[in-house]
């Protein structure tokens, strides 16, 4: 079993209510801004102007996932765990970005995409979501389990030609 669980949170931030409901069970913010993500007990991630991806541990998700359905029954909203179909990726290491933008059309400048902001895009052909976690720099990348061997397997080659480490978590 993996580490962690995905949860695809579904709901209309402008809703009275809703944002202040998820953050109560969640413990943390939110992110309402486009391609920003909450970096705290959980990864959240912003996906849409009504969808968020919730990375948490493994560990307590049904009881996480009954706690969030009950604080948002009153709320037009859903959350689906959508854990068997999600991988998570950590790269990291001084060359990371030069790793990314050898498959991706992405500008991972420290200007540009910062840490906190997150994107969906392509890498290597496949679709992924792509987190910029810490200043070491730090990477997570989600992608679909059936993407994601292909994408690993690709990612050898210039992880090794930069010296960048890459994970799966």
């Amino acid at each position: 079993m993996s580490e962690f669980a995905y949860l695809n949170l579904r709901g209309d931030q402008g809703k009275a209510g809703f944002v202040a409901a998820v953050e109560s069970v969640l413990g943390q913010s939110l992110p309402v801004l486009a391609n920003t993500m909450s970096i705290d007990k959980h990864r959240i991630y912003w996906r849409g102007p009504d969808e968020w991806l919730v990375v948490a541990k493994s560990e307590g998700l049904q009881a996480l996932l009954a706690e969030i359905r009950q604080e948002l029954q009153d709320h037009q909203a859903a959350v689906t765990d959508v854990s068997g179909g999600e991988v998570l990726l950590r790269l990291k290491g001084e060359n990371v970005r030069k790793v990314l933008a050898s498959g991706s059309t992405l500008d991972f400048h420290p200007d540009v995409f910062r840490v906190g902001q997150c994107a969906q895009s392509g890498l290597a052909r496949a679709v992924v979501l792509i987190g910029h976690i810490d200043d070491q720099p730090s990477y997570e990348i989600i992608v679909r389990r059936s993407f994601s061997e292909y994408l690993m397997l690709w990612l050898r080659a210039p992880c090794q030609k930069y010296s960048v480490q890459l994970s799966v978590i």
